[in-house]
């Protein structure tokens, strides 16, 4: 095997050759790899850092909405005790002027009455007056004071 300047020649080509595309193709390849491992590397922590971030923030609106249910029960017993409350005066209020009503009614009623029996004692004593009269007027006889009463109340009665 004789090594002849040919195959030297090659070698030499060969070794410029590689020295060439690693120092411009192989380098520069490298350094953009890398750049770009970086990158996806940057871009997971990322990804990594936002789970954890909505993690946080899903326990945080759950929270808030556990407080807002609380806070909404809160006040629906508030409401429901007010208007339990309302509801109570309105009808103690009802009552009350219900009473006053009944009251008025029978005020007036008892009015009405005592007004009815004045009214009914003016016409009995005018008819006691007028069966007076009649019997003063008429002949001093038993019997017939007797039909002239009966006579004289049944027409002052029977006008009432």
């Amino acid at each position: 095997m004789s090594i002849d300047l040919t195959f030297i020649g090659q070698i030499v080509v060969f070794l410029t050759l590689l020295l060439l595309l690693k120092k411009f193709l192989y380098g520069p390849l490298n350094s953009l790899m890398e750049q770009r491992s970086a990158k996806i590397a940057e871009g997971l922590a990322a990804a990594d850092a936002g789970k954890e971030a909505k993690a946080k923030a899903d326990a945080e609106v759950a929270i808030q909405l556990k407080e807002a249910r609380k806070k909404a029960q809160e006040i629906l017993a508030a409401a429901e005790k007010r208007a339990a409350e309302i509801q109570e005066e309105i009808t103690n209020k009802a009552r009350e002027d219900a009473g006053q009503i009944v009251q008025a009614a029978r005020e007036e009623v008892d009015a009405e009455v005592n007004k009815a029996r004045m009214v009914l004692r003016k016409e009995v004593a005018g008819i006691a007056i007028a069966a007076a009269e009649q019997v003063i007027n008429a002949e001093l006889d038993g019997s017939r004071h007797s039909k002239l009463i009966d006579d004289v109340v049944a027409k002052g009665f029977g006008n009432a």
